[in-house]
């Protein structure tokens, strides 16, 4: 639900009358109760990644560590709503009423649905620097995104305090997207951003998957060139792998390699053996430590593929229909910062034969709150984790 205006305010309270919502109106009571407890100093943050902390948490971990050591941190990894979830959920509600202050990455059930104790600052770093395509509200009602019904009946990305954003078109994306007031989008970056632009860190992670994967410091030290293959997650939909294989494998000669990144939820066929590389071990932040090309089609990896200046291409094979399932939230032809492609020949061909890439301009629009006025990369990077530690206002 974005605003509580009268349809919204009516189609939530119709809905509270149901079995799932007589159980909202259960947890509500007994946070009512949790939140009588003391405060404590501790910050509470609530991820939606299944397997491992993500870079963004963790740097934010350790900047609360350096700028608050006298608060405890709490990461609990969130689960989708179900029977085995209500047992965790009273575990969040608990923080929740507890804590100083709160950082989220997705949406969270607990973070939206309760009232929270007043002065209480919820921050929302989500979990991409930009958005190509829709989500959220944004993509409320169509095929991929969320169930009106359901999105009103758990207040779908309320009670935010502030939401973090790393430039302007983004902002203006997530005011809709979260259904926000634009005044609550902070231009603070994402910690990831500091990440990508640490050299030093950079260069220990590159060697770390060249001892991984000796082949990849052999294609490097040969002129050969490492492409990764970065798609958009479709849900019940299979991802063409295969064929970008097969046409990678027409350039085998010169020792370039493939990397595949697919969705931790993705089924579709993965080829394997040559020179393909199945990269889930490493996460794509690090990855693009090696890469020298990124094809990819409505990854937001574009815009960390922009701040490590690495040549882009893009094949959208299936954007009639990817459009109607869910929407793209920018004019894709106009806004992608790369060639746009018509097959997986033409992509793989592309990504081998691209040149330095300019993004200066991309930057200055998409990403204008953590690169210079012009898009040109900052000289230091721009302590996007302190800067969101600091959001939260810990010391007042």
């Amino acid at each position: 639900m974005r605003r509580r205006d009268g349809r919204n305010w009516v189609l939530e309270n119709r809905i509270l009358t149901t079995p799932l919502g007589i159980m909202i109106i259960g947890a509500r009571s007994i946070y009512a109760l949790m939140k009588l407890l003391p405060v404590q100093r501790k910050v509470v943050l609530i991820t939606r990644e299944p397997r491992q902390i993500t870079v963004d948490f963790r740097l934010l971990v350790a900047s609360l560590h350096r700028k608050h050591p006298d608060h405890r941190v709490v990461v609990i990894n969130h689960r989708k709503l179900s029977a085995a979830y209500i047992p965790k959920a009273f575990r969040e509600m608990y923080h929740l009423a507890t804590c100083a202050g709160c950082l989220v990455d997705g949406y969270i059930i607990p973070v939206s649905i309760l009232n929270h104790r007043k002065g209480l600052r919820i921050g929302q770093i989500w979990h991409a620097l930009g958005a190509i395509k829709k989500f959220g509200h944004l993509a409320s009602g169509t095929r991929e995104g969320p169930n009106p019904r359901v999105a009103a009946t758990m207040r779908m990305h309320q009670n935010y305090t502030f939401v973090c954003a790393a430039g302007q078109v983004p902002a203006t994306i997530y005011t809709e997207a979260f259904g926000v007031p634009a005044q609550r989008i902070e231009p603070l970056g994402m910690p990831r951003v500091d990440y990508l632009l640490d050299d030093t860190s950079i260069t220990q992670r590159r060697e770390r998957i060249f001892r991984r994967y000796p082949q990849l410091r052999e294609s490097a030290a040969n002129g050969a060139r490492v492409v990764l293959y970065t798609p958009t997650f479709r849900r019940g939909k299979n991802v063409p792998y295969t064929e970008i294989a097969a046409a990678f494998s027409e350039h085998d000669d010169a020792a370039h390699s493939l990397v595949l990144l697919p969705h931790p939820f993705d089924k579709s066929p993965i080829p394997s053996g040559g020179r393909t590389i199945i990269g889930t071990d490493t996460g794509v932040l690090d990855w693009l430590t090696v890469a020298d090309a990124v094809i990819t089609d409505y990854s937001a990896v574009t815009y960390e593929a922009t701040l490590r200046d690495i040549p882009l291409v893009f094949w959208p094979y299936d954007i009639a229909d990817y459009t109607q399932a869910r929407g793209l939230a920018v004019d894709y032809h106009t806004e992608v910062p790369g060639p746009v492609v018509s097959s997986a020949a033409e992509a793989v061909r592309t990504a081998l034969t691209s040149e330095e890439p300019d993004y200066r301009r991309f930057r200055s629009q998409h990403l204008t709150f953590v690169t210079q006025e012009d898009g040109s990369l900052p000289e230091v990077p721009p302590a996007c984790a302190d800067r969101i530690v600091d959001a939260l206002e810990l010391g007042r």
